[in-house]
């Protein structure tokens, strides 16, 4: 059901308004609870004396910056990725596109010599590059959401596999990646982020380039080519920003799975199937669960702290299992 017209801009700022609450409740609660007011001190009139100041400006405002952009684009990639495929299906992660830059990320840093963190971003942008042609070309020309959805389970397969058999070779290198590998927002560089962010604008901008194509596109492969839009373009276009914005999500904070399956779904629920609103809805609402995710993964077991990535797997996981029955029927 799709909400009228009149109801979409109080929908727009209900939803600007959770995500500034969320952000808020994201920098007050941790491992140590910070008052709200501390916690927006911290943002309007930073006191470095203060030590609960301190938390917020030195470990809690980055890692949001990090869980905003990791789920800006995932929810921004899945979007495209179900766009493109005609699959309601279609997730970075269920399709393999996130093992595939963790392996070259591994491998990059485990075996081949003389590199460091600031090399992630470009391994992780090779691997999802290989990864997506891997699924095209297995899923082949008929575009069948089945197929593709199974090509993509084999390739992610494969890669964990051979990830899993790098780190038993390297027991070091297994025991510094184990927590980035199951998605952990807490553990990224500095440095990576300031590698990823031309990057993810990047991806941003060719989402826009192929807007008018994509909004054709919902018509049918037929009718696009039949208007004009040429359907080889706006897809390759769609892959590049797929694989430029999933490397930036595994580049800071691992293979983090099923936000880019469930933010379109949401996304489309809410502002309907017109790509000019999903594609400035996806970015917010997948910033919006991952920060969620990431507040419950600080504080349902503190002090101690689950991955990320784990609490994205509970909620999507269910989901996705009701997506496929609904398919199937």
């Amino acid at each position: 059901m799709k909400p009228s017209t009149s109801l979409r801009l109080p929908l727009w700022f209900a939803v600007l308004a959770v995500l500034l609450v969320t952000a808020l409740a994201h920098l007050a609660f941790g491992a140590k609870s910070i008052p709200w007011s501390e916690a927006w001190q911290a943002l309007v009139a930073y006191v470095p004396s203060d030590p609960d100041q301190s938390i917020v400006r030195g470990s809690r405002l980055p890692r949001l910056l990090v869980a905003i952009m990791v789920g800006a684009s995932l929810g921004l990639a899945g979007t495209l990725m179900q766009a493109i495929g005609d699959n309601p299906l279609a997730d970075p992660g269920i399709l393999g596109i996130n093992s595939g830059a963790a392996l070259f990320v591994v491998f990059g840093l485990l075996v081949l010599p003389g590199n460091d963190l600031s090399m992630i971003p470009l391994f992780a942008f090779a691997g999802a590059l290989v990864a997506a042609v891997g699924v095209l070309a297995l899923a082949g020309r008929g575009h069948n959401p089945v197929r593709l959805t199974l090509s993509g389970a084999m390739i992610a397969a494969l890669f964990s596999a051979i990830t899993a058999i790098l780190l038993l070779l390297d027991q070091q290198g297994m025991d510094s990646l184990r927590r980035w590998l199951t998605g952990s927002i807490g553990l990224t560089d500095s440095s990576v982020q300031r590698w990823v962010w031309p990057w993810m604008a990047l991806g941003m901008l060719l989402c826009l380039i192929n807007l008018r194509a994509l909004n054709i596109h919902r018509l049918g492969a037929q009718a696009a080519a039949g208007m004009g839009v040429n359907l080889l373009k706006m897809r390759l276009l769609g892959l590049l920003a797929v694989v430029l914005l999933s490397g930036c999500a595994v580049a800071l904070a691992g293979p983090i799975g099923f936000v880019g399956l469930v933010v379109p779904h949401a996304a489309r629920l809410l502002f309907g199937n017109d790509y000019r609103r999903l594609l400035l809805a996806a970015p917010l609402l997948g910033a919006q669960l991952v920060m969620l995710a990431d507040l419950a993964a600080r504080t349902l077991v503190r002090p101690f702290e689950l991955n990320t990535g784990i609490v994205t797997a509970l909620i999507g996981g269910p989901i996705f299992v009701v997506l496929v029955l609904r398919k199937v029927r």
